[in-house]
């Protein structure tokens, strides 16, 4: 490394991403990972643009007071966490404004009090320990890990930090018997899946090949000296989901399940998925995530619900108390099959759900006059720009946005607010603590309905 790649300066802000930004002498922008508002760095350069670059941090030479030790030994190497080496108040104070910040940026085409100060952070349950699903990579030598920040590099791992405390039981057990080294090596990755209504863990392997016979007989010699597990599944490409110990392709997946208390509609409601299927990975979250919701939803009356992107009814079935009727939209047939599951297994009978793309689907409705109540939105994290730019068309007295990206919320908000809405409500949400990752939601609410 020469001194001409070595630079000097002083951190800004963080920015989406979870980069620092900061300036040279020369107005060029510095983009650099785990550092903090006003310290001063030492920085080497990376990947130089033409009026910015991605930098590496070499040493913090003035740190900032809300710096701490993170407690992890391979932080910084590995790609996962990018805050740790934040105290957990300066975290949850870094989102909202990063939160603010994309939103101002996004919106600056609207009239200034379109906007509303954002609310405090809905505090995580667990500052660690709260991942009920880890996804290791696998390299070509059979090394496991997490790969290092904007790299195919693999940091070995042995227990990770923000994962369940079985799901790292599971794996230190695993780690310690040379038959999963040997049969993990044909595996581009594995992941380890919590059940947490059974407390027990599945293992599923990315396998790389068509499995053999003697597959099976080290998946049986694991799940047996291994504590927890309960089974292993090789998702096999070409040829789809195997179960090595019944040396047969399954039809479905296995089913996970937790049980949520939900104060609001004085019940538990049963939700399940299938594994590799999607859902929250912090599960106490995710509660207080459904109540934030409920609670935008009780001001009703609410005779119809639109829930877009809707998984397997986690929303869908909670509001349903608040509805005469609910409408799921979702594309993923696994998440589908789940939620008519979990509508028939919490004995709820006014939510319908329907497989299709969210885009066709709300353009046929548009086209077919439909109207609905409540709207609630849950796209993923690319956003759904082209479903917002209709979604005034169906109606609806409010919209309730769940964003995982808060630049893409920015630029959706746009057309609902020039539509008419008013953005009554929006809430940071840390469902991913130690990480840059945001959860936000937002209540939108139409203009005739404030007066």
């Amino acid at each position: 490394m020469t001194k001409k790649n070595l630079h000097t300066l002083t951190i800004d802000k963080l920015v989406p991403g979870g980069f620092g930004l900061g300036r040279l002498a020369n107005g060029i922008i510095v983009l650099v990972r785990h550092v903090l508002p006003g310290e001063k760095v030492l920085i080497s350069e990376a990947e130089r643009k033409k009026d910015y670059m991605y930098a590496a941090l070499k040493e913090v030479l003035q740190p900032s007071m809300e710096r701490i030790e993170p407690p992890c030994p391979v932080y910084g190497r590995c790609g996962g966490c990018d805050l740790q080496h934040a105290a957990p108040e300066s975290q949850l104070r870094l989102k909202k404004t990063i939160l603010g910040e994309s939103l101002q940026r996004g919106s600056s085409t609207l009239p200034h009090d379109r906007l509303l100060p954002i609310e405090e952070p809905l505090v995580a349950p667990s500052p660690f320990n709260y991942r009920q699903r880890l996804r290791l990579q696998v390299d070509d030598q059979g090394k496991y890990g997490f790969f290092q920040p904007e790299s195919h590099s693999i940091v070995p791992v042995t227990q990770c930090l923000l994962a369940k405390k079985q799901l790292n039981s599971v794996l230190k057990q695993l780690h310690a018997l040379n038959s999963f080294h040997g049969f993990v090596k044909h595996s581009s990755a594995f992941e380890l899946l919590s059940n947490p209504d059974k407390d027990r863990t599945i293992l599923l392997l990315h396998f790389l090949r068509k499995p053999r016979p003697a597959d099976s007989t080290v998946a049986a010699d694991l799940k047996g000296r291994v504590n927890g597990l309960s089974a292993i599944l090789m998702l096999v490409e070409g040829y789809g989901l195997y179960d090595p110990l019944e040396q047969a392709f399954a039809a479905r997946p296995p089913l996970l399940s937790y049980t949520a208390t939900i104060e609001a509609i004085k019940s538990k409601l049963i939700f399940t998925w299938e594994a590799g299927g999607f859902c929250q990975v912090n599960l106490e979250q995710n509660i207080s995530l459904i109540k934030l919701v409920l609670d935008m939803i009780t001001g009703g009356p609410h005779k119809t619900i639109l829930d877009l992107y809707c998984g397997y009814g986690n929303f869908s079935l909670p509001a349903s108390t608040f509805a005469e009727h609910v409408l799921g939209i979702d594309s993923q047939n696994s998440a589908l099959r789940s939620g008519l599951k979990n509508a028939s297994v919490n004995d709820i009978h006014n939510c319908r759900f329907e497989k299709k793309q969210v885009p066709a689907a709300v353009t046929a409705m548009v086209s077919a006059d439909a109207s609905f109540k409540t709207i609630i939105l849950d796209p993923p994290r690319r956003g759904a720009p082209e479903v917002t730019a209709l979604l005034p068309k169906l109606a609806a007295d409010r919209i309730i946005y769940i964003s995982c990206n808060p630049a893409t919320l920015a630029r959706d908000l746009i057309p609902l607010l020039a539509a008419g809405y008013h953005l009554s409500r929006l809430v940071p949400v840390d469902m991913f603590p130690q990480t840059h990752h945001l959860e936000s939601v937002a209540l939108l609410e139409r203009s005739s309905n404030r007066l």
